[in-house]
């Protein structure tokens, strides 16, 4: 019996550090954030509640369905190939850097999920501004997942205007989206190298 239970936890809560991909990616926009918990982020298999969804838990825990895998295997990296999967890992990594910033996270996510559930009030809704400023004004004041889905689109944003190259039939229409938020790039950026200094 105790094996048993000690299988079931080994599988419940497995866990792997993020792969050097991984790393470079969250480096190109977080840079290199100075709490040294940062680096303690750990990529996990999400097997309880709605597995189809990425998760963040206190402790730099992200959580990722299997599909979100290299092969649908948790030892391999995530499929950073698809904008879905990185704007998750994005997402996700955002709410650790805002517990590293002091911010209660689960406690506010959790409140707003209820509202959610209970009242139909969409908690990533967001109207964006035409003005940077204005965008990242309204960044720096907007709750946990309104701010994590507001970066998982800033970063979007950015990837599809440096991939797409300037031949690209809506390269400027690109390029415009992506210096809406460049505002909000350079802040987090700036603000995540300040952490624990």
């Amino acid at each position: 019996m105790e094996s048993l239970v000690s299988g079931c936890r080994r599988a419940l809560f497995w866990s792997r550090p993020l792969c050097a991909a991984e790393w470079a990616l969250l480096a190109q926009y977080f840079g290199e954030p100075a709490d040294p918990r940062w680096r303690r982020m750990r990529v996990h298999l999400r097997r309880l509640g709605d597995t189809r969804r990425a998760l963040s838990f206190n402790g730099g825990f992200l959580s990722f369905p299997r599909y979100c895998f290299e092969g649908g295997n948790p030892h391999e990296a995530l499929r950073l190939d698809q904008p879905m999967i990185t704007g998750w890992l994005m997402h996700e990594a955002f709410h650790h850097w805002q517990r590293l910033q002091g911010r209660a996270v689960t406690r506010d996510a959790l409140r707003l999920q209820w509202r959610f559930w209970r009242h139909g009030s969409n908690p990533y809704h967001y109207t964006l501004c035409e003005s940077p400023g204005s965008l990242l004004v309204q960044f720096q004041q907007a709750q946990v997942e309104q701010q994590a889905q507001m970066w998982q689109d800033a970063v979007m944003a950015d990837r599809a205007y440096r991939e797409a190259g300037d031949s690209h039939p809506q390269f400027a229409a690109l390029q415009c989206a992506a210096q809406q938020w460049q505002a909000v790039l350079h802040w987090v950026r700036a603000q995540a190298g300040a952490i624990g200094l």
